[in-house]
């Protein structure tokens, strides 16, 4: 069942890379794609409406005509990938559930970290590369436009992944849960940076089409959620008392001085 906020997004968003004047070769493709590269390469502040539209081979003209702002275009590039991303990862933690076998920590991580390839088949990879770029800066964005897309558009399946890591890993706090996810999406988003800093670190380049990183990706977390569980289980144990009494953290407190009588 979907919760109210992945319904408030899907009214929002509607199915918006499903439709058929935002399919490939279509003008408002060119359009989002343009916009995509570009917000992607300069930022928001740095992109105009006007190297979007050249950028697109369109009159400056049919951009506005289609989005009358900067910020609603802007916008409309989260809404277009979201609503299909959502959408897929949604139906596999779906299937998942649904299946006989129990699921792991690494089926669910695996399905957050789906390569972008697997859902937009045959799209530009420095595309698909930019767009997570772009993900990234909202996510950690303060100002008011970075937390309304982060809200409406990827908190909802954000909270469903929440949900099935609370559900497969025994002893997990709901708030550790978080922490877990969030901690899981920092990594992958420095796997996907696209600033060379891996390269000057020494790691060998990768082909910004390859996903053979996704596998070590979903070890790392998987092992770092674990190991989460598990010092928070050895805390546990390590306050309780023997007779079976948490016991209290000893006290910083030095004992005040004994008074003559």
């Amino acid at each position: 069942m979907r919760s109210q906020r992945e319904k408030k997004a899907s009214a929002h968003a509607g199915n918006g890379a499903q439709e058929p004047d935002r399919a490939p070769g279509t003008r408002l493709s060119a359009i989002l794609n343009a916009a995509e590269r570009v917000f992607g390469e300069h930022g928001y502040a740095g992109a105009s409406m006007r190297n979007i539209a050249d950028e697109a081979g369109v009159a400056q003209a049919l951009v506005h005509y289609h989005y009358a702002t900067k910020d609603k275009l802007y916008e409309a590039v989260f809404e277009r990938r979201s609503s299909a991303i959502n959408q897929h990862r949604g139906k596999l933690l779906d299937d998942l559930f649904a299946s006989e076998r129990k699921a792991t920590i690494e089926d669910v991580l695996t399905i957050a970290f789906t390569p972008l390839s697997e859902i937009f088949h045959g799209e530009d990879a420095v595309n698909l590369a930019l767009y997570v770029q772009l993900v990234a800066s909202v996510s950690l964005g303060s100002d008011e436009r970075s937390r309304r897309i982060r809200e409406t558009y990827y908190d909802p399946i954000a909270e469903r992944i929440i949900d099935a890591l609370h559900t497969v890993v025994p002893g997990i706090a709901r708030e550790q849960a978080v922490w877990a996810y969030l901690f899981s999406v920092g990594a992958r988003q420095q796997a996907h940076a696209l600033n060379g800093r891996a390269m000057r670190l020494g790691a060998q380049d990768r082909e910004k089409k390859s996903t053979a990183h996704y596998a070590d990706l979903v070890r790392f977390a998987a092992a770092g959620i674990r190991a989460l569980v598990r010092n928070e289980t050895d805390l546990a144990a390590l306050l309780k008392g023997r007779d079976g009494r948490v016991a209290k953290p000893p006290s910083n407190r030095k004992p005040s001085p004994s008074r003559t009588h």
